[in-house]
């Protein structure tokens, strides 16, 4: 782990909240990682998503994120990443 992070794996997607730079996300294969400290730490948020390909940021609405599975499935918070539903 780094910082919160699992060590030596890819990111397959990066984004940030447009409104609050110390606000981003990392989606992995490993499932998908938020930091309110702009990378210092880092949480799994997303209660067991798995193998993620993408994560995206609402720049009208920082707490509407969206995440993409390798497998073609859309996924939907609309509480910054803690809940999320399918699409």
């Amino acid at each position: 782990m780094v910082g919160g992070l699992p060590a030596n794996r890819t990111v397959n997607g990066f984004a940030v909240n447009p409104r609050d730079s110390g606000v981003m996300y990392v989606a992995m294969r490993d499932g998908l990682f938020k930091t309110t400290d702009a990378g210092k730490t880092w949480k799994s948020v997303g209660n067991g998503l798995k193998n993620l390909a993408a994560v995206a940021v609402n720049p009208r609405g920082p707490n509407e994120v969206y995440a993409a599975t390798a497998d073609g499935v859309i996924l939907k918070s609309t509480d910054g990443g803690t809940t999320w539903e399918r699409q």
